[in-house]
């Protein structure tokens, strides 16, 4: 299943606040995001393909709460699968059941072949 549009559901709790890739082995999206108490305990992160609107899973659990204090986390995750594919990109957090539910999505950044 992929997410049939990126935006995130009104009143989930859960927000983006920031994605970057970060150059390395492996490349890496390092990003934030901040919840509350009604926030899910866990979602899954993919990222689209913003002109082709196409989604690949990268993580399939991360645990909402445990990745920083006062309502704040931070991770990062592998984008080593986009090697061969740069272009426009948005990370997306979801229903770790579903990923057609959209928790969360960050603004749009480049990945680039040199990134690799």
């Amino acid at each position: 299943m992929a997410p049939s549009s990126f935006t995130a559901r009104a009143g989930d709790g859960l927000s983006i606040t920031s994605a970057a890739v970060k150059k390395g082995k492996p490349t890496v999206v390092k990003y934030s995001w901040k919840f509350h108490d009604k926030s899910p305990k866990y979602f899954a992160v993919g990222i689209v393909e913003v002109s082709a609107h196409e989604f690949t899973l990268l993580d399939h659990e991360v645990k909402t709460r445990g990745h920083g204090d006062n309502g704040k986390g931070k991770d990062t995750v592998s984008i080593e699968v986009l090697e061969h594919y740069p272009g426009k990109y948005v990370l997306v957090l979801v229903d770790t059941d579903d990923f057609d539910t959209v928790f969360a999505t960050s603004k749009a950044f480049q990945v680039k072949k040199s990134d690799f």
